[in-house]
């Protein structure tokens, strides 16, 4: 898997598990106040099969072999059904899918559920009054 379909993989993984839990989004928050919740949440995420060659890795400044959080936003193409994050709210069904169908068939390398409390941690170090 190349880092850009390791970030896609993320992203939708990320963007579903939203939905699963509840954001409605659109997504419009600046890097400034999005980044270091995201960063704080994938550092405590560990899906027992997650490694380097099928997670990217993630670094304040990315490098080479390491990316900035924002380049998963980045890696959400047209194809995606969450391609206007930042625009449209979010779909409650991508694909014609509950968001659990969807990571489970569309989203690799963790369970669905897995996904998911990715995304309830972010959202809880993304708004820490309301967790």
């Amino acid at each position: 898997m190349t880092k850009q379909q390791r970030l896609r993989n993320t992203a939708e993984g990320l963007m579903a598990g939203l939905v699963a839990n509840g954001f409605r989004g659109p997504f419009r928050y600046s890097h400034l106040d999005w980044e270091l919740p995201f960063y704080r949440a994938w550092a405590r995420w560990a899906p027992p099969q997650r490694n380097p060659s099928t997670f990217p890795a993630f670094e304040i400044g990315g490098h080479g072999r390491t990316s900035q959080a924002r380049e998963l936003l980045w890696q959400l193409k047209r194809t995606s059904p969450f391609h206007e994050y930042n625009r449209e709210l979010l779909p409650v069904a991508p694909r014609g899918l509950t968001p659990e169908e969807y990571l489970e068939i569309w989203v690799t390398d963790a369970l669905p559920q897995e996904w998911i409390a990715l995304a309830a941690r972010f959202l809880a170090e993304l708004k820490p009054d309301e967790a």
